[in-house]
């Protein structure tokens, strides 16, 4: 096997574009810029905010119950960047519209049905879009 090592890859076709050849000739071309997660964090809610894994986040700060700010280490392009949330199990997890800026997103978690807050015991976000 060879190893290949660069500090910078560039399509040939477009600029942010790479052809990815997997597996029985499958082929797909993805746009590096806007194509990867830029951001993303799992943390325990009921262990102090407690952040068990991440990427480009600098901090979790509690709002209230099921309310969460994520501050990220390296700001997005823009505030209109995508955010996926999830919680723990019969959970639902969304993003508070109102707080997106291009350094920060709010979360809120649900419990149940009826839309009652709560604290995830294992709360995941991440954020797909351009950094600045």
């Amino acid at each position: 096997m060879s190893t290949l090592r660069t500090n910078a890859l560039e399509g040939v076709d477009a600029k942010n574009s790479i052809t990815i050849v997997a597996g029985a000739g499958n082929v797909n071309t993805t746009n590096v810029q806007q194509g990867l997660v830029k951001q993303w964090k799992q943390f325990d809610a009921g262990d102090s905010n407690a952040i068990r894994d991440s990427f480009n986040t600098a901090s979790i700060t509690d709002e209230g119950t099921g309310e969460f700010m994520v501050v990220l280490t390296s700001n997005m392009a823009n505030s209109s960047y995508c955010v996926h949330v999830t919680g723990s199990t019969n959970m639902s997890g969304c993003i508070d519209s109102d707080t997106v800026a291009t350094s920060q997103y709010g979360t809120e978690y649900d419990e149940d049905s009826n839309g009652n807050p709560a604290d995830p015991n294992n709360g995941m976000s991440s954020a797909s879009g351009d950094l600045a």
